[in-house]
């Protein structure tokens, strides 16, 4: 048969077929008048092959294990066909994460809300706090803080006890929290005496928001990861905020309010296990 009789009955094409020559999966056959001739050694091999392909087998692991009829599979099959399987099951669990993230997507469009990777709680609170801004500033620094809770949702780095402290939310940190960033806001535009006295203001309100919730505030820090991989994390929020809040009299206010964190021994017992060298 030639070869566009043989990749018709294997149901795949000629390219495919000389590509297996090509890697020397499939022996070349002889030739008759110039032609090549398949005949059913061909097909039977060229089937074999595609079904293991087909299976999740890499090509370049199939010449370990695609055996001719009685002759056993190569040594090496069992591992090929082993990281075949891992990989197999490592896109299923993948596949799954993506089902599950699409149904949660759904639900969300069905129910009429804002499709975002942040946890429905921590997008209607955004949303409510957007709404208590008094001014477009104050309304920016919010979505740039926004923003980079985007970023730590889509990357998993969301500690599962934010929504502990979420829960102790009250009037007064509403109330506190359109200070803080209507006053973040603010800082950009001052220096000098101004700038401090607005820092401090900050720095106070900042330090009354960590007392009322430090319990809460301490177990999202036991959440976070410790060591090299909190410190990554601590240098990536770093880089965030500097983009988010580009002005030196912010960046200040930000840099102390996470000394203040970091040298709170009822969050951070012991002062080594704070990831400091991510700040740096």
């Amino acid at each position: 048969m030639r070869v566009k009789e043989l990749a018709d009955l294997a149901e795949t094409t000629v390219r495919t077929v000389r590509y297996y020559h090509h890697v020397g999966l499939l022996p070349v056959p002889p030739t008759r008048g110039g032609v090549r001739e398949y005949n059913l050694y061909h097909l039977a091999r060229l089937l074999r092959i595609r079904w293991l392909a087909e299976s999740g087998l890499p090509l370049a692991a199939i010449s370990d294990v695609v055996a001719d009829p009685g002759v056993p599979a190569s040594p090496n099959a069992a591992d090929e066909l082993r990281e075949a399987l891992a990989s197999v099951d490592a896109r299923i669990a993948r596949l799954r994460r993506q089902r599950d993230q699409l149904a949660d997507l759904l639900e969300s469009a069905r129910l009429g809300r804002r499709l975002t990777p942040l946890p429905e709680r921590v997008a209607a609170l955004y949303d409510r706090f957007a709404a208590l801004m008094p001014s477009e500033p104050a309304r920016h620094a919010l979505e740039a803080e926004r923003s980079m809770m985007v970023f730590l949702a889509v990357h998993g780095l969301l500690p599962a006890s934010l929504d502990d402290l979420l829960g102790e939310l009250e009037t007064d940190d509403e109330i506190d929290t359109v200070e803080l960033f209507s006053g973040l806001a603010v800082l950009a535009t001052l220096s000098g005496p101004d700038a401090e006295a607005t820092l401090d203001r900050l720095l106070a309100i900042t330090a009354s928001m960590i007392d009322r919730h430090v319990g809460a505030i301490t177990r999202m820090a036991a959440d976070l990861p410790q060591g090299l991989a909190g410190a990554a994390l601590w240098s990536l929020v770093r880089r965030l905020t500097r983009v988010a809040y580009p002005a030196p009299s912010q960046q200040r206010y930000l840099d102390l309010v996470v000394d203040q964190l970091l040298s709170d021994r009822r969050i951070f017992v012991d002062p080594l296990l704070a990831p400091v060298e991510g700040l740096q």
